[in-house]
């Protein structure tokens, strides 16, 4: 069964999160020697990255054997303010020192076949028994149940690959996305979720049986799941 974890706003909520990744980098660290961590885009990661990048934050965190990722990426360069990667660089990367031992992000330059195959070889450090394991993959959920880019019904959501280009039609754009099994790999997987907008998707996606209808239900609920809320997303959430 998934983790609940529910804070009354969303700067709280940020703080447990921090605590939460901090707490598995350490153990990670302690048994494998790295930490391999999947970044996830949208608003509420963007108050996590700036307070990673606080003085009291950034100093208690192993970034030196941190390798991150991404898990989905829009279509665009680096520097297109819709960059997942280029939030990320903003508020955390360009703050740290010492810097993460590697950084990966989606090489969006490359036409999408050498994008996929440079994913793939970025990924091989984490594979264990063939696939990635990767130590976290922070998610966030759209209003429609989609998670980093598997999208309602999409194709993507079959895939027996580690990494995906998708088409967007709700959006008209295309993106690159991990998949399911490597999302389902994961030692742990975390949803970060805030707004009252959020509470009906919230709601729906954890009473809901796995369906390509709502990607997010297709997330393998277990131990290592864990779902991080402020009050407001949490709200229809039932007893």
């Amino acid at each position: 069964m998934s983790h609940l974890h529910i804070q009354p706003n969303s700067a709280e909520l940020v703080e447990e999160v921090y605590t939460f990744v901090k707490h598995l980098a350490d153990q990670a660290i302690s048994k494998r020697g790295r930490f391999f961590w999947a970044l996830s885009g949208g608003s509420t990661p963007k108050q996590l990255f700036s307070l990673m990048a606080q003085e009291g934050h950034q100093e208690t965190f192993p970034w030196e054997h941190t390798d991150l990722y991404w898990g989905d990426e829009r279509d665009v360069l680096p520097t297109h303010p819709d960059s997942n990667f280029g939030a990320a660089d903003t508020l955390l990367l360009r703050r740290l020192d010492p810097q993460p031992h590697s950084v990966n992000r989606w090489v969006t330059e490359y036409r999408p076949p050498m994008a996929l195959a440079d994913y793939r070889t970025k990924l091989q450090p984490a594979v264990e028994d063939g696939f990635p394991r990767l130590d976290l993959v922070l998610l966030g959920l759209g209003p429609e149940g989609h998670t980093a880019s598997l999208f309602p019904n999409s194709p993507a959501l079959g895939s027996a690959d580690f990494v995906e280009h998708v088409y967007v039609a709700e959006h008209q754009s295309w993106r690159y996305t991990l998949t399911l099994p490597v999302i389902n790999h994961a030692r742990a997987v975390a949803f970060l979720v805030s707004g009252k907008p959020k509470a009906t998707i919230v709601g729906e996606i954890r009473t809901t049986a796995p369906t390509p209808a709502l990607p997010a239900s297709m997330v393998k609920d277990r131990d290592g799941l864990h779902w991080f809320l402020d009050q407001e997303a949490a709200s229809q959430i039932g007893p």
